[in-house]
């Protein structure tokens, strides 16, 4: 079991990374124990994700359905992106900061989660151009973050990292293709 201090140090060090300090790094347990405990990162999140999800109408007209769906599909996401770093990093010859990288990714998705969550509830609640906008540009504070933690924790150049943010982004759209294929949508 992970503890409040192991969840403190995660974020923080994920906090020190949105802040462009490489420094970070350190605050992550990147241990085969914190590597597996990184992934409380997803799953403390997971009711943020589920509100965003709503909001998007994904429950309107049923909810057992759709929830288990979404669920399914949010686990598999949780692995999907790691499973293919796995492979991926021996490619890039950094497989030996695979461990610290997903442990960052893990992290860093609570820091995403936080800007992403006000943003969303704001757009909700005042729907407009304007918001429309602010969506777009929150968007890509959120994908250059993310690139710059695979800069950082694996130490790649900064194009190899955006393009491992379009891989994750990919994946993240092929796995919510087919949940939203199963829902019926």
């Amino acid at each position: 079991m992970i503890t409040a201090g192991e969840i403190i140090a995660g974020v923080f060090g994920a906090w020190r990374l949105a802040r462009r300090d490489p420094t970070g790094l350190i605050w992550f347990d990147t241990s085969p124990r914190g590597f597996v405990n990184s992934f409380w990162g997803p799953a403390l999140i997971l009711p943020g994700f589920l509100v965003l999800q709503a909001l998007d109408g994904t429950f309107e007209a049923d909810l057992a359905r759709p929830l288990a769906v979404e669920l399914i599909a949010y686990v598999i996401g949780c692995v999907a992106f790691p499973l293919a770093m796995s492979h991926i990093s021996e490619g890039l010859e950094r497989s030996h900061l695979y461990i610290r990288y997903i442990v960052a990714y893990n992290w860093s998705q609570v820091i995403q989660m936080a800007v992403l969550l006000p943003v969303g509830l704001l757009i909700h609640l005042a729907p407009g151009h304007g918001m429309a906008m602010l969506n777009m540009a929150v968007t890509i504070v959120v994908l250059v973050y993310q690139a710059y933690v695979a800069h950082q924790a694996l130490d790649v150049k900064p194009g190899s990292a955006g393009l491992l943010v379009l891989l994750d982004l990919s994946l993240g759209a092929l796995i919510q293709m087919v949940a939203n294929r199963l829902m019926g949508a």
